[in-house]
Order: structure tokens, then sequence, then C-alpha cells
């Protein structure tokens, strides 16, 4: 995907991340300096070996060498850890959900972010429930809770500093392109 001229058009990248995957994902830093470089003949015996056991089964290696795979997935790791750090291009924005555990998570990953010189200007909490009139004491149980969590945001010193967009909870699925839309421009208005 990185290769494609596509992927280096987007100025917004929009990543469902955990730890696990925020650190392999800058784990290209510290593969910089590495290279695969098998003993010396290791290489050749074991492609020699492998190339026999298959020829007497009627079988070709097609597959390539697990060192230049590693390598691949090493500047294909550099590439996407440069794409993060580059500001003109690139805007990490962080997307949770109104909880004190998501908003928890949203400070650590923010910290993480930050530790990395990843650039992060905004963060939308999605599925807010609207002011009610109405005497449904769950609805204004559920208000209360995401108040609560929306005032962590306030007093949160890696989440403050960021913009906040709120995007409402609205009664259906959001899929395809035009629900996405509605969306879309209900939260970036």
């Amino acid at each position: 995907m990185l290769e494609s001229t596509q992927f280096y058009d987007h100025h917004a990248i929009y990543v469902v991340t955990s730890p696990l995957r925020l650190k392999l994902l800058f784990m290209g830093r510290k593969l910089q300096g590495i290279r695969c470089l098998p003993l010396p003949g290791l290489k050749q015996k074991i492609a020699s070996a492998t190339s026999a056991i298959k020829s007497v089964f009627g079988q070709e290696d097609t597959r390539p060498d697990p060192a230049e795979k590693l390598e691949r997935l090493r500047d294909r790791m550099i590439k996407v850890r440069e794409l993060f750090h580059d500001k003109d291009s690139t805007e990490f924005v962080i997307v949770t959900i109104p909880t004190v555990m998501a908003i928890s998570e949203s400070s650590r990953l923010r910290a993480s972010l930050k530790k990395e010189n990843v650039p992060v200007k905004r963060l939308i909490v999605n599925q807010v429930l609207p002011p009610s009139a109405s005497d449904c004491k769950f609805c204004a149980m559920k208000r209360k809770d995401q108040m609560r969590a929306l005032d962590m945001i306030q007093n949160d010193p890696e989440l403050s500093g960021l913009s906040l967009i709120q995007a409402p909870l609205v009664d259906v699925e959001i899929r395809g392109v035009p629900a996405l839309q509605f969306l879309g421009d209900i939260v970036w208005k």
C-alpha cells in the first residue's frame, strides 16, 4: 500500500490502534540500522537443500527469501514512520467515545504519539448524546456519564490542548458513503 501514489495523497490517515500496534508501527526506527545478513554460505546451503527437496516432489519454490521479506518490511515501516512525522502531509486524529476508559486510553495514546513526535491536533469524540427534554432516566444517566468523561478531556494534560470535535449519537448505524458524508458534514461543519 505504501508504494501507491494514492496513499501519499491523503492529508489525514485514520488508524484504529492499540498500544501493541503503535509499538509495531514505530519499530521502524529501531530496525533502521539493522540489515538481515545471514552467516556466510548459510543462505546458499539452505536454498540448495530446499531446492533439492522441492525438486524431488516436483515443486518449484517461488517464495521470496525470508531475509529479503524482512528487509522489505523494515523499509515499509520506516516509510510509514516518516509519513507519520510529516506535518505537511499527515495528521493523526484521535477518535474516541465519551467513556472514562476510552478517554484514559486516548490520553495514553496521545502521550505515546507525543513521545514519537507524531503531530496530533484534533480529538473527535463520537456518539455523544444530545441534551434531552424527555423523562428518560437511562438517557439522563448516560448523558451525565458522558459529560463526566468529556470533563476529563478538559483536565487531561495530554488531551486538553487538542481541538475537540463532538460527533452526535445518531439513530442508525453509519454505513456506506452517503451515511459517512452525512456524519462528515456534521463533524467537519
